[in-house]
């Protein structure tokens, strides 16, 4: 039994994945034979946007991935398809010069 599941949900519009990372949705838009998926992916019921952790990444996005790359449809013809992620799946670091600006803005200043 596998601890894990891949469905097309909405009108194949969206995969949803469900796994110890909880139930996520990916926004997915199919393009001649490739497959988009758009990152991050959306979490509960307002669809908010749920950056991966790079463990959660690494197990998520294969799966996803081996899902959409091919498809029976109607149980009965298999096709193979492309799958590009679009976005980013891992949250962004903060870049230097926003750090920089955080502390700079926190830093005191001497009146003379």
């Amino acid at each position: 039994m596998s601890d894990f599941s891949v469905q097309f949900a909405a009108k194949n519009e969206v995969v949803s994945y469900q796994g110890s990372e909880g139930l996520l949705h990916f926004n997915v838009g199919l393009v001649g034979k490739e497959w988009l998926v758009y990152l991050p992916p959306l979490v509960g019921p307002q669809g908010e946007p749920h950056f991966l952790g790079a463990n959660e990444a690494s197990t998520v996005l294969p799966r996803v991935k081996n899902f959409l790359s091919r498809i029976w449809w109607f149980g009965v013809w298999p096709v193979n398809y492309q799958v590009t992620f679009l976005g980013e799946a891992v949250a962004p670091s903060p870049s230097i010069e926003s750090l920089i600006q955080r502390t700079s803005r926190h830093a005191p200043t001497s009146d003379a």
